[in-house]
């Protein structure tokens, strides 16, 4: 088996930038630090720590229809925080802004889970402290 050592990049699909930039702008604190345009798509990338990046794209060609996690593809996309003290400060931060979120307790850790207006399912996610 190959070795990997993360991801590099994820890239999501959105049906209009006017309108999805300004939640990942919220979203990462910052505005877009690049971006790829072609004759098929305009992809703004947000920097997603760890020399990650993530890509929000909008398709010259568009299809009708929102994000789906109960069609084959994309499931979510999760974000690790150092700890469940700062999924609240995130979600805190973005209830701000107006952006809703569900945070939930599990044993597994701490989740909040978003939806872009397109409906794209964010979490962001820190795991428990096993070191007690």
């Amino acid at each position: 088996m190959p070795e990997f050592s993360g991801y590099a990049h994820v890239a999501i699909t959105v049906t209009d930038h006017a309108k999805s930039l300004p939640f990942y702008e919220i979203v990462f604190e910052t505005k877009p630090v690049g971006e790829i345009v072609t004759d098929d798509f305009d992809r703004k990338i947000f920097p997603a720590g760890g020399g990650q990046i993530f890509g929000v794209t909008e398709y010259t060609q568009k299809k009708a229809g929102r994000f789906d996690p109960l069609v084959p593809g994309l499931d979510h996309v999760s974000f690790a925080v150092p700890s469940g003290s700062d999924v609240v400060r995130i979600q805190n931060r973005l209830a701000d802004a107006g952006i809703p979120g569900d945070l939930v307790e599990v044993d597994y850790g701490t989740v909040l889970n978003i939806k872009d207006p397109d409906g794209n399912a964010i979490e962001f996610f820190a795991a428990p402290d096993l070191t007690d």
